[in-house]
């Protein structure tokens, strides 16, 4: 029996990660083959998760850390998902999008001890186009200096070099940041790809299964500069339940997401507000927002109804505690008469991160 296919798949938050595995597994499905995601966060209930779920992929959480400072739990989920009795075709893993160094911390300790088990793919890193352009140019793309050193060096670390939502640029754009991209990454493949619309995702699925080359290069990493990077951004996951009569939960989603805006203001970045409203009969809305207001984008509907189940994952550059704060004030104010239950909320700023392996040297 072959190998199963191991495709990490890594990128700074708001890269367009989870829509790119949501496309490639739905893609991988039509051909026959059988899906493994893996996703990863600091704390649970995660959007990723449960969007994922609804595919036909078999779908594992790894939460409370990330795959580095867990790599046992990360490779027993792999060793699970690869079992031969019950093997998938293909694994796709997505680590925390504030993660760097993945190469010396998991690349290297998989290829060496899980090589008789799993065939290790090119090590894709996601950028999307208006961060990149900035970054390219010497700029922070808004972010803090510490996070902007985390996106510089996802980008260096990386087999591939993918830039995402192309739809969102023009034709004579995108050539220029190719080139670019090139020009500054010359040892790294680049490719580009909307998984909104499909476009170049199938050409990036044949690319990295059918190459051997993984983990192709270790970089020094300055650990303070990464911790402090990770410490700027609130993380807050939270699963609400609403009741009320007739509600237009669409609606009731984008003028949330319009409060809660006001209330963080303009001199917070804004890593990534993912959150998703899950109706009756499956129904359901997503709001995503990678940055300033313009960038959030809502996808499907949850319709009308009475009962819709809300999670939250904001990563913004502010305290946790205050960013809680926000959050619940501006879900006061959206709610009004309707009823809501908080079901489950975690605040947090991530730790110093320590990895169970560091590898010096690339396996061969």
């Amino acid at each position: 029996m072959d190998r199963t296919k191991l495709l990490i798949t890594g990128g700074f938050l708001g890269a367009g990660k989870t829509t790119l595995l949501q496309r490639a597994s739905a893609l991988l499905a039509s051909k026959g083959l059988s899906v493994g995601v893996i996703t990863n966060d600091q704390a649970e209930e995660l959007v990723d998760t449960h969007l994922l779920a609804k595919s036909n992929a078999v779908v594992k959480e790894i939460s409370g850390s990330c795959f580095c400072c867990n790599y046992s739990g990360f490779a027993d989920v792999v060793k699970e998902l690869a079992d031969r009795k019950k093997a998938v075709d293909i694994i796709l893993a997505e680590p925390v999008g504030s993660c760097t160094d993945i190469s010396a911390t998991i690349l290297q300790p998989l290829k060496e001890q899980m090589r008789t088990l799993v065939a290790m793919a090119p090590f894709t890193v996601l950028a999307d186009p208006q961060r990149l352009e900035n970054i390219l140019d010497g700029g922070n793309a808004g972010m803090h200096p510490s996070a902007a050193y985390i996106y510089r060096q996802q980008l260096a670390e990386s087999d591939v070099l993918l830039i995402s939502k192309t739809d969102t640029i023009t034709a004579g754009r995108l050539q220029v940041l190719t080139e670019k991209l090139k020009l500054s990454y010359p040892g790294q493949q680049v490719l580009t790809v909307s998984a909104r619309s499909g476009a170049g995702v199938e050409a990036w699925l044949n690319d990295v299964c059918q190459s051997a080359v993984s983990g192709s290069r270790i970089l020094e990493v300055d650990y303070a500069i990464y911790a402090e990077g990770e410490a700027v951004l609130g993380w807050l996951n939270a699963s609400i339940r609403l009741q009320g009569k007739g509600v237009d939960w669409d609606s009731f989603l984008k003028q949330y997401f319009h409060r809660l805006n006001n209330l963080l203001g303009n001199e917070r970045a804004i890593g990534h507000i993912k959150i998703m409203m899950e109706a009756m009969d499956n129904h359901y809305i997503i709001g995503n927002q990678t940055g300033p207001p313009d960038t959030l984008q809502f996808n499907n509907s949850a319709g009308t109804g009475n009962i819709a189940d809300m999670i939250i994952n904001a990563r913004v550059e502010s305290d946790p505690e205050q960013l809680k704060q926000f959050v619940f004030e501006a879900l006061a104010a959206t709610t009004g008469g309707l009823f809501y239950e908080i079901r489950q909320c975690k605040t947090l700023s991530p730790g110093y991160p320590r990895p169970q392996h560091k590898y010096q040297h690339v396996v061969a």
